[in-house]
């Protein structure tokens, strides 16, 4: 709980969901002070800790306290949807999947029951070419007696957004801002950008990327520029000191689009 924010996101780095790695200095500091060092054992106190969510929480109740939860993470709905050939929209919501949970049972070994499910999905039920002849439960498999295991998904939908990014650089140095414009990697750096519309991107002949960040697909224009300027949060990068700073997958692409090696 003690890390400098600076050594974590080092250690961190090129894993993404950077949150997750503060949340854990978070959480770590307000279980030794608020709850004497020790994991609570609620899902109401669980969610009070920063990044705990309706899943983890239940994850912790399941797997550390022997609770008998099934946490719903891909693979246990996946095992899900093949157990009870779940097809149509309706079957295959998160209200429905919760209600099939009940399958599982009542154990007084609820941590190794909620795991083995885990595994199950991971290991055996996977997305293609599942295992059946290793699967402990494929007896009860409405998939396998069909010889149907397409998984019903979802649509979802990733949103297309235009931006231009320039790229102010001087002999080795490139210059970057501390982002506290865009929800999207908050506090890191990147390189100065903006929103676009779509015709100004389409219209541009200017060198271009595309970069797929969480549900956001980003086409970038990169607008070259041969000198630095002074600008606020502004940070000057050496090229080859790129892997000494923390930085971001997302910035590091650009910076390898913009520049032979790194």
């Amino acid at each position: 709980s003690n890390i400098s924010e600076n050594k974590l996101l080092k250690s961190w780095e090129g894993l993404g969901y950077y949150s997750r790695a503060r949340n854990l200095k978070k959480t770590a500091r307000k279980i030794i002070l608020e709850f004497n060092g020790k994991l609570p054992k609620t899902v109401e106190e669980l969610k009070t800790l920063p990044g705990v969510g309706d899943y983890t929480s239940r994850a912790i109740l399941a797997i550390v306290f022997n609770k008998p939860i099934i946490p719903l993470d891909g693979n246990v709905e996946r095992v899900i949807k093949r157990i009870f050939y779940l097809k149509k929209d309706e079957e295959i919501s998160k209200e429905n999947i919760n209600k099939k949970k009940i399958f599982f049972g009542k154990s007084n070994r609820s941590s190794d029951y909620a795991q083995a499910i885990m595994e199950i999905g991971a290991l055996i039920c996977k997305p293609t070419n599942p295992i059946c002849f290793k699967c402990p439960i494929s007896n009860n498999c409405k998939s396998l007696k069909m010889n149907d295991f397409k998984i019903k998904l979802k649509n979802k939908i990733s949103k297309i957004k235009y931006f231009e990014a320039d790229i102010y650089q001087d002999h080795k140095k490139y210059l970057l801002i501390k982002n506290n414009k865009f929800k999207f990697l908050k506090n890191f750096l990147i390189f100065p950008m903006k929103e676009i519309e779509k015709n100004k991107y389409n219209s541009s002949i200017n060198k271009k990327i595309n970069i797929k960040l969480s549900n956001i697909d980003m086409k970038i224009i990169l607008n070259q520029k041969n000198k630095i300027i002074k600008i606020r949060n502004g940070h000057l990068i050496d090229k080859k000191k790129i892997n000494n700073e923390i930085l971001p997958s997302f910035t590091k692409k650009i910076f390898k689009s913009v520049s032979n090696s790194l």
